[in-house]
């Protein structure tokens, strides 16, 4: 298993960062559906919670396509979709510098002007020195880091924005040094020193508002989610490439495209550091599970819809090397679980200055912004 890597630009959209390339993980097993009980959220079954907004016959209409590994050529989330463009107001797109990621807007902090989201901390942690914290100067620089609204760079984005913050957990990557942007070796707990933490999440701070607030999905503790193993329907949201080897890296392929797809959240995993949810689609003719997410896609949103809004489950964080559209025995893509972290972010983004909170002893946070 790799974490999705950070490609340039001209390939950027398909590892984690970009998508599966970098750092290392494990995998899930589960029973593939439709084997498993078809679960309910708060005693209304899956199937009925009714249609999210702009969303006709969801999830049905929103599986996969299974179309031919080969007729892959341009840049998508694996067997997704593009053509709802109200769905680029629950997503985000993200360039640093020449490389890419995704992300989820979560919250408007009206009294700073400032819209967060949440993120895959491998996008913007550049090096590691010291194994047991990151410091301030392991960051990308906000002036390299801009978040897009939009379909897509062709279509012309919609509006975009400067980063002014990146929050991360002091612990990221814990036990560890590397001096690449994505370098992190642990992501999973089979990977890394004994004991050593992922932590891959990262909360983005930007100046304005970003889209509709009041359409953003939202963040909740773990007991908000649905039941592991029950079959609840997903929709993963990513900007990433649809293959690992573009024809021609240096052709100039799309800058991000928004794809989306609906799946499963099978199942869950917790030791320390490493909180994942894992979601796939099993096709049965191709005996496996769907890895969806691809390079590029890093960071990007598995969102479920309880029937009044959509909560943020997780964010894109690792995958096998190669993986976008492969079929494996296992459920090949971890993702991020954000609910374990829903006081710590709740902490920084409805603080009154989110930077001295972060900096304060025992936030288990650092920054890249100056108070």
């Amino acid at each position: 298993m790799r974490k999705f890597t950070i490609w340039g630009i001209a390939f950027s959209f398909m590892v984690l960062l970009s998508g599966c390339n970098n750092g290392g993980g494990g995998s899930s097993t589960a029973n593939p559906y439709p084997y498993q009980t078809s679960g309910s959220y708060n005693g209304i079954p899956y199937s009925e919670l009714g249609d999210p907004p702009g969303l006709n016959n969801y999830p049905t209409a929103y599986f996969p396509t299974f179309v031919n590994n080969n007729s892959m050529v341009s840049s998508k989330i694996a067997y997704g979709r593009d053509n709802e463009s109200n769905i680029s107001n629950l997503t985000a797109f993200v360039r640093m510098g020449k490389n890419i990621c995704s992300a989820t807007p979560i919250y408007y902090n009206q009294l700073l002007n400032s819209t967060f989201l949440i993120g895959a901390a491998h996008c913007f942690i550049s090096n590691k020195t010291d194994p047991n914290n990151i410091q301030s100067d392991n960051f990308l620089s906000n002036s390299v880091i801009s978040v897009y609204n939009g379909l897509d760079k062709e279509s012309g984005w919609y509006e975009s924005f400067p980063a002014t913050a990146i929050y991360v957990m002091r612990n990221y990557c814990y036990g560890a040094t590397f001096n690449t942007l994505g370098g992190c070796p642990n992501f999973d707990s089979s990977d890394g020193v004994a004991g050593g933490q992922g932590n891959d999440l990262a909360v983005i701070q930007i100046a304005g508002q970003y889209a509709n607030a009041e359409s953003y999905p939202q963040i909740a503790p773990e007991s908000q989610y649905p039941e592991q193993l029950t079959m609840a329907p997903v929709l993963s949201i990513g900007y990433g490439l649809n293959t690992q080897t573009p024809v021609n890296p240096d052709n100039d392929l799309p800058r991000g495209k928004m794809f989306y797809v609906a799946n499963y959240f099978y199942a869950q995993t917790d030791t320390t550091g490493y909180h994942y949810l894992y979601n796939s689609f099993f096709n049965s003719t191709a005996n496996g599970y769907a890895a969806l997410i691809c390079g590029g896609d890093s960071g990007g949103g598995d969102l479920f819809w309880t029937g009044q809004k959509w909560l943020l489950l997780s964010e894109h964080t690792y995958g096998p090397n190669g993986a976008c559209g492969t079929y494996y025995n296992t459920l090949p893509n971890g993702a991020t679980n954000v609910g374990f972290y829903y006081n710590w972010i709740v902490n920084i983004i409805q603080a009154d200055n989110p930077v001295a909170w972060c900096n304060q002893i025992g936030s288990n946070c650092v920054t890249n912004a100056d108070e």
